[in-house]
Parts: structure tokens; C-alpha cells; sequence
């Protein structure tokens, strides 16, 4: 499943993430999922990891943890690190996000079985003029206008990618932040409403033709799941049915 996840912090893009890579462990036999969810300032580095119950690499299977594929605790972001990254003047940290994003359209990485983004450029389209100083229209680095070219890159590399734009009421989201803020987060308050409208208008004029909406608004994060089971379902590859057949034969087997 080749899949991206956008929409406004605090929308329930981690809930859902969470979700779907427990249903593929359970349902298509996968081990181990890995989001790439390092596209927001000043996290860059870091994936969100997965592992099923029967992993016993890990202290603690079947839970969430923060890691970076292949580097040692001492190769990772420190706190330091992250302090340097938002400090930086616009045009570098321009740059630095510019090859970030190029890194991950690399037609190597859609040779797995799963590939799965949350925000990926589209974090930078709504983030970068509002926050990171960099991105307005216009200018050379007009994150509009790149969000397009790269929906065309990423559909050269992975036509069989989905976007799925997970959204709530603005309020809610105010709610979540201020009950649960967290370290590093970028987003403000009085920015809700256009954030929120912004990545509306992102999914809108994306050029990726596999897409669907979840509003999080007044559904249980189980509820959400379910809809988007629903909503993927003319989106599985053949590759993805013959993993679900085969792993149901499996589990009817034993």
C-alpha cells in the first residue's frame, strides 16, 4: 500500500496511522510499518515505527515508537539539533527541506511493498510561507506552484499512491492543542482556521486522482478507521487483495 496522510496537526492523522498499520500486521502478515513523518519543522529525521505483537526484537512489542531506520541513538536529532534547524535563515532551511522532499520522490523508495507519508510536501505548501519564512507566492521557492510539480514527480514514481486528507472542525483541533501540546509543535492557535482551510485547498488541487476526506470532527478514532476501510477498498492494489487472501488462508489454515 503506497498511501499519504495530510491535514492540520491535532486532526488525527497519528490516530489513524496508528490504525492502519495495526491492520496491516493483523491482516496482511507485516511485522514491522514505518511512517515517514519528518516533514514538519524542526522534526526531520525521525519515522514513526510499528511492530507486531510477535516481534520480540523490542522490549515492548505492539506499541509506538519514534526511531530512524538503520541509525544509532547517538546518529539522531538532539534537542540541540532541532534548536539549530529553527534557527536557520530561510533560504537554507529552504534547501534543506527542498532536498528532504526530493529524497523521498526517489523512485527507489516505491519499490516496497508499503510506503507510507504523513504530510510529505504538502506540510511545506501550508507550513513554509506561514512559519518558515520562505514558500510565499511568487517567489522562487513558491510552495504552491512545487506542491503541483512534485504531485507530478510522486505520480512518475508511485502511480498507486492515495491521499487521504484527515480534517476537523477548527475548534476541536483548538481544543486538542491547548488539553495536549507538544514539544517542538509549530502550529498556534490563531492559525487554525487557515491552516486548516489551507490544506483544504491543497487536497483540492492536488493532481493525485486516488483521494478521500476523513472528518474526525464527531467520529470515534475507531469510526474513522472503518470509513477509511471502506474508502480504500477501490484503491487496494492487486498485490495488496493477494496479500490479504493469502494471510486470511494462513490464519484459517492454523
Amino acid at each position: 500500500m503506497h498511501l499519504l496522510i495530510i491535514g492540520c496537526e491535532y486532526a488525527g492523522k497519528q490516530t489513524l496511522a496508528s490504525h492502519i498499520s495495526r491492520w496491516l500486521m493483523e491482516k496482511m502478515g507485516e511485522k514491522l510499518v514505518r511512517w515517514h513523518d519528518h516533514f514538519v519543522v524542526p522534526k526531520l529525521d525521525q519515522h514513526t515505527i510499528f511492530r507486531s505483537e510477535d516481534d520480540t526484537s523490542i522490549s515492548d512489542p505492539g506499541s509506538e515508537h519514534w526511531s530512524v531506520m538503520g541509525k544509532k541513538s547517538h546518529d539522531q536529532l538532539t534537542n540541540e539539533d532541532e534548536a539549530q534547524i529553527l534557527a536557520l535563515r530561510p533560504t537554507i532551511l529552504e534547501q534543506l527541506q527542498r532536498h528532504n522532499i526530493w529524497r523521498h520522490l526517489h523512485h527507489g523508495l516505491f519499490q516496497n511493498e508499503d510506503l507510507l507519508f504523513i504530510n510529505h510536501y504538502y506540510a511545506d505548501a501550508v507550513y513554509a510561507p506561514l512559519y518558515y519564512g520562505y514558500g510565499t507566492a511568487g517567489s522562487f521557492a513558491d510552495r504552491r506552484d512545487r506542491a503541483r510539480a512534485w504531485d507530478s514527480e510522486l505520480l512518475t514514481s508511485g502511480p498507486n499512491i492515495t491521499l487521504v486528507l484527515v480534517r476537523a472542525d477548527p475548534q476541536i483541533v483548538k481544543d486538542r492543542l491547548k488539553d495536549a501540546p507538544r514539544a517542538s509543535g509549530i502550529l498556534k492557535s490563531a492559525d487554525i482556521d487557515h491552516v486548516i482551510n489551507r490544506f483544504d485547498e491543497e487536497y483540492d488541487h492536488s493532481l493525485l486522482p486516488r483521494k478521500f476526506l476523513l472528518d474526525t470532527s464527531d467520529s470515534s478514532p475507531q469510526s474513522t478507521f472503518q470509513t477509511f476501510i471502506d474508502n480504500i477498498q477501490p484503491f487496494l492494489t492487486k498485490h495488496d487483495r493477494k496479500r490479504l487472501e493469502d494471510h486470511s488462508r494462513v490464519e484459517n489454515a492454523q
